[in-house]
Parts: structure tokens; sequence; C-alpha cells
């Protein structure tokens, strides 16, 4: 559905079929039902069989550990995923010079690329079935029921896919792992804004002269506009994207500002908390302090917050999303795990998974085929969080107080635990 306010830019009507570098990807409307423990598993060994199959990199991993091939199946039968060895995200970035040797580019797909806060981006292959599956998935993380309208506080699809085209690798198409987010949440909702654009006259002109493409940031003004419109029509509005980029606005509207108390959402994912996402830079942002300012801008009440306001915890080297909404007891987000994925906290320098406490942590994630077309099934990522609900055997129902992992630096990595990375072969 097209927006009537056709000279606000950024607007985006809801699209068919969504196309990530020219790659098409059937998004499916509404929610899947719920994996179970079976199916979960059933994905799992198929994955992680073939996983060991196609990847040298990964054998030598398991190899380190004493790990058999048959083993791995079995820690999957007896539900022991937290024992199965780990590649560290950190593997995939371009400086290390493993792209071939992580990823299968005999098949059709793209390169996923991630935002590259450090510089120094990560390059995981993709089939087209598991793109699709990660942009669909992005339609419900960061979507609400029966809202229609949605302002992403976020580079519009013209700019993200032209970034995306940049960053073709070895012959391969790439899309940026944020474009998917968007695109994903560009079906959810029926009418989308986003506040940073092209602007096409000025970029001409700039071009006649030998200079860059200008890009216009959507003046509060026309935002407000937005909000109190759909304010009028009584409808429910979704505020997301990245907190960087939102930022800076609430500091241009006052508080009460306006009234949405139940019809006002947040949606937030890529954390950008440190003050820093991709290219973009900012102050260090506050979450609570940040939180309550939304609240007091927006109209959100407090008693709403553990309901309407949330962030996606992804990133690019894992399928999983983990969405988190404000607990106002922990004063952060609370993340729970869905049924597609797995999570542990564990042992920086043993991955040992941990049953409280903080630890970095590990997602166990199968490809919906079951063939992975990169060694991604089970990821260490160098994020550091506290747990706050886990199984007997480690597996973490909830946790909170994400953070950048700030272990001893190994040679040649960024922000990562030096055991880990030796652990993971990095």
């Amino acid at each position: 559905m097209r927006s009537s306010n056709a000279t606000i830019p950024g607007n985006v009507p809801r699209p068919a079929p969504s196309v990530a570098a020219g790659i098409a990807v059937n998004v499916v409307a509404g929610h899947a039902a719920p994996l179970s423990e079976s199916g979960f598993q059933e994905r799992l060994r198929a994955s992680i069989g073939s996983q060991f199959d196609r990847f040298a990199y990964y054998r030598q991993i398991c190899a380190k550990r004493k790990v058999s091939r048959a083993d791995l199946l079995t820690f999957v039968t007896d539900g022991a995923y937290h024992r199965l060895p780990g590649v560290a995200s950190s593997a995939f970035k371009l400086s290390k010079g493993m792209i071939e040797e992580l990823n299968d580019l005999s098949g059709p797909g793209v390169f996923q690329v991630s935002s590259s806060t450090s510089g120094d981006p990560s390059y995981v292959y993709t089939g087209t079935a598991e793109l699709a599956h990660i942009t669909s998935r992005y339609g419900e993380t960061f979507g609400f029921a029966g809202v229609p309208v949605g302002i992403g506080f976020a580079p519009s699809l013209r700019i993200l896919r032209a970034l995306s085209r940049k960053a073709a690798h070895k012959g391969r198409k790439a899309v940026l792992r944020m474009q998917l987010g968007l695109e994903g949440s560009n079906e959810h909702y029926e009418r989308t804004y986003t506040t940073v654009d092209v602007d096409i006259l000025k970029t001409v002109l700039n071009r006649i002269i030998g200079r860059s493409a200008f890009i216009r940031k959507m003046p509060a003004a026309e935002i407000a506009a937005i909000v109190r419109e759909t304010e009028k029509q009584g409808h429910p509005v979704s505020l997301g994207g990245l907190t960087l980029l939102l930022r800076p606005y609430l500091d241009e509207f006052r508080e009460g500002e306006f009234a949405l108390h139940d019809k006002g959402y947040v949606a937030f994912s890529g954390g950008g908390y440190s003050g820093a996402k991709g290219s973009i830079r900012g102050a260090k942002i506050d979450k609570s302090a940040f939180v309550a300012k939304i609240g007091a801008v927006f109209g959100i009440d407090p008693e709403l917050w553990a309901t309407h306001i949330k962030d996606i915890y992804s990133f690019t080297e894992t399928s999983a999303q983990i969405v988190g909404f404000w607990d106002r007891g922990l004063d952060d987000f609370l993340f729970r795990p869905a049924a597609d994925h797995r999570v542990y906290i564990v042992d920086p320098e043993t991955e040992a998974p941990l049953r409280s406490g903080r630890g970095i942590i590990k997602v166990v994630a199968p490809y919906t085929a079951g063939r992975p077309t990169a060694a991604n099934t089970c990821v260490l990522q160098f994020d550091e969080a506290e747990i706050v609900t886990a199984e007997e055997d480690g597996r973490v129902g909830s946790f909170s107080h994400v953070s950048r992992f700030a272990g001893v630096e190994a040679a040649g990595t960024i922000g990562c635990a030096f055991k880990a990375a030796e652990i993971a072969g990095v």
C-alpha cells in the first residue's frame, strides 16, 4: 500500500517479492509455525553433517577437539548441542583470507556482508532459500501485529542496494545484512519510511561538477507529520532501525511531543550503543536513559515497555535473530531465543557452557534446507552476555546486558579472546 503523502522521501510501498542483490527472495507473509525439537534436530543433523563433509576448515577444528563426524551426530541425537565445536565469527572477516575455505561458492547465492564497524567486513555466502528465511524472519522480528506504519531510522533501500553492489566479491554479488532487515520489515508494514536517502536532483548536479552523492536526512518536522497523521487516523506506528540515527531526533523533540501510548512501538537492531555502527558515528548511548527518553517523547508509558519496545540481537555470521523486550527490573533488554536456534553463554577459554554469570555467546542455528553454504551452523560470537535463565545443560532460556567482549586480543583479531580464538582455529 503506497502512502498518499508522496512528497515524503523514503516512503516505500510494500513490495511483492523482495529482491536482494539480483536474487529473488520470496518472503512469506505471516508467522511460521514454531519449529519442534525433533524438527530442529533433523535440520541440525543434516546441517552439521554436511558442514563436516564440505569444509576442511571445520574438520580441522573437530580434529583438534578429537571429535569425529559420528560424534557430531551423536551430540545432536542426545540434544547436547553445546558440544558441537563452534567457528569464531571473526574467521569470516575479509582480512583473515579464508573466504573460500569457509564458504561453498559452487551453487547459486550471494554474500551476506556485515556493516563492518571495525572496517573489516564479514562475508558469508548464502543460498536463495536461506536468504528468504532470514529476510522473512526480519519481517517477524521487526514487526508488531496489527501495526501498519513503520518509520525506519535507517538508510533507504536505494542506498543499501548501491552499497551491496559495491561489496561484490570473487565475482559474486553481495547484500548487506542491513538490507535484508529493511526488506523484511517493508514486507510486514503497509507503509514504510526511511530517514536517510539520496536526493536525486542534487546528486545529478553534484555528479556534473565531480562531487559525490547528496544524502538527505529527513527533517524532524517530517517525522512529526508522519506520526501525527498516523495518530489522527487512529493507527499504531512502529519506530525502528538504528539507535544512532534516532538519537539525534530525540533532542529535537520535547518530552510529551506525542501521545502514542499503546499505539507506539519501537524495534531496533544492530547495536550501536557504543557510539559506532558501520561508518555511522555518534555519542555513546546509555540504554536506560535512551529508552526513557523514547517513552517520554512519544508518550509510551513505562508499563508498556515490556511489550512495545524491543531490540533484535543478530549478526551476519548466523541466521538467528533473537528478540529482547525492555525489562525494567533488569534495566536492559531481556532476550529470549526462538525455536529455530539455540543459544549458550560459554567460557571464553574453554567454550564450556555456563549456567550463570557472564560469558561469550555461542549460537547453534541450522540451515532451513539442511545444506550449509558456509561453515556457520555453530558460531562463537565475541559478545558478552549475562545469563538470566538456563537449563541444566547450559541451554539459555533468556539473557541480558549484551556488550562487546573485552578479552585479550590475539594477533590479527578484533576484540576477541585469545584462548577462544585459538580453540576455534582463528
